[in-house]
C-alpha cells in the first residue's frame, strides 16, 4: 500500500512537472503585436501599418530617369518625390497567429495599398548596346529593395518603348558589403553610364561621391532622409547631379495605429531596429517623440545583425511591451520571416 502510494505521488509530481515544462515551452513566443514601417516588411510580420509601397516608389523613380535621358530635365531642380498618402492595410493571417484580434475601427478604414503594376516591354530593354545605358547598384536583396528595383525596370521600359528607344541596364547588388557599394559606383562612372539608379542610402552616397567629378545623374530610391544623409540641398532644389524617391513613412500615424489597435491609453511599445543604421535611429527618434506626445512609455533594442534578433523580441516581450515598433531597416526587412518565426515560437 505504502509503495502504491509513493507511485502514485511520484506520477502525480511527473505531471505536474510536465505540465510546467509544457507551460513555459508555450509561454517561451513573445507573441506580440508588431508594426512596421513598411508595407512589404508588415506583409511578413506585422499586423497592420500606414506603409509604403516600394514598387510604387520604384515606378516614380523610372519615370524620373526617363525624363532625365529622354528630356533632359535637370537633376538639380527636379524635386524629390515620395508617397503622398501611404495606405493603411492589415494582416490578419499574422493577427490570427499570434491570437490578437483587429478591432473593426481599424479594420473599417483599411485604404488597400494597391501596387500599381506596370507591364514590363521586354522590347525596350537591350542586352547590350541600347540606346541608353543604366548602372543599378542596390545595397542587398531584400523584398522592399526588390520591388523599388522591379517597379524602376518595368516604368523605365515602358517610358523607353513608348519613345522608341532601347536601355541597357546592369544590373548590380553589394551584398550589403560598403566596399562593394564603392567598387560598383566607380566601375559604373569608368563604364560612362548614362544613369545611375540607387537603392538605399549608403549605396546612394557612394554613387553620389562617384560621380562628383563626371557629374552623371543618379536617381536614388529608398533613402528616408536624403537631406540629413548629404544627397540633396533640399527636397525641392536637389542643386546638383543627384535627387530621387524618399521612403519617408509616416511615423506618427504608425504610432499612433498601434494605441488604435491596442484600443488603450496606457501603452508600451518597444522599438525593434539596427544600431548601425542612420536611418532607422531617425525614425526611431521620430517614433519616441510621438510616443511622449501621446504619454506612451517604450523601450528600444538596436540589434547587430540578425543572430540579434531572437535575443532581442524575448527582451522586450519580459520588458512587458504591449506592441514592437520596426521601422524601415534593411537588416530587419531582410530578416522578417525570422521575426515572425521567433514570434510566434516556431
Amino acid at each position: 500500500m505504502k509503495t502504491k502510494k509513493l507511485l502514485s505521488l511520484a506520477l502525480a509530481l511527473i505531471l505536474a512537472l510536465s505540465a510546467v515544462a509544457l507551460t513555459s515551452c508555450g509561454s517561451s513566443a513573445p507573441m506580440v503585436p508588431i508594426v512596421c514601417g513598411e508595407t512589404g516588411m508588415n506583409d511578413l510580420c506585422g499586423i497592420a501599418t500606414y506603409g509604403v509601397n516600394y514598387y510604387n516608389l520604384g515606378v516614380k523613380a523610372g519615370d524620373m530617369a526617363a525624363d532625365i535621358l529622354l528630356n533632359e530635365a535637370d537633376t538639380a531642380t527636379m524635386k524629390v518625390q515620395g508617397d503622398p498618402d501611404p495606405a493603411l492595410s492589415v494582416n490578419t493571417t499574422v493577427a490570427e497567429a499570434i491570437n490578437f484580434t483587429i478591432p473593426e475601427s481599424v479594420s473599417s478604414k483599411v485604404s488597400g495599398g494597391e501596387t500599381k503594376k506596370v507591364t514590363r516591354v521586354d522590347e525596350a530593354l537591350a542586352a547590350e548596346g541600347g540606346d541608353y545605358t543604366v548602372g543599378i547598384l542596390q545595397l542587398v536583396q531584400h523584398v522592399a529593395l526588390d520591388q523599388s528595383n522591379e517597379g524602376f525596370q518595368d516604368q523605365l521600359s515602358k517610358r523607353m518603348s513608348e519613345a522608341g528607344k532601347t536601355v541597357t541596364i546592369l544590373d548590380k547588388n553589394a551584398n550589403g558589403d560598403e566596399a562593394n557599394n564603392v567598387t560598383i559606383a566607380e566601375n559604373f562612372v569608368s563604364q560612362n553610364v548614362n544613369l545611375i539608379y540607387t537603392i538605399a542610402t549608403s549605396s546612394s552616397q557612394a554613387a553620389a561621391n562617384a560621380t562628383k567629378e563626371s557629374k552623371i545623374p543618379v536617381v536614388f530610391n529608398a533613402v528616408t532622409d536624403p537631406v540629413d544623409a548629404g544627397l540633396v540641398a533640399s527636397l525641392d532644389a536637389p542643386g546638383a547631379n543627384v535627387t530621387g524617391v524618399s521612403d519617408m513613412n509616416p511615423v506618427e500615424k504608425q504610432i499612433d495605429l498601434i494605441g488604435e489597435l491596442l484600443g488603450k491609453d496606457d501603452v508600451k511599445i518597444g522599438f525593434l531596429y539596427t544600431s548601425s543604421e542612420t536611418n532607422s535611429q531617425m525614425q526611431v527618434k521620430l517614433g519616441k517623440a510621438q510616443c511622449d506626445a501621446k504619454g506612451y512609455t517604450y523601450v528600444e533594442k538596436g540589434i547587430v545583425d540578425m543572430n540579434d534578433i531572437e535575443s532581442a523580441l524575448t527582451a522586450l516581450a519580459k520588458e512587458g511591451v504591449d506592441a514592437i515598433y520596426i521601422p524601415t531597416d534593411n537588416v530587419l526587412a531582410n530578416a522578417c520571416a525570422m521575426v515572425h518565426s521567433v514570434n510566434i515560437g516556431e
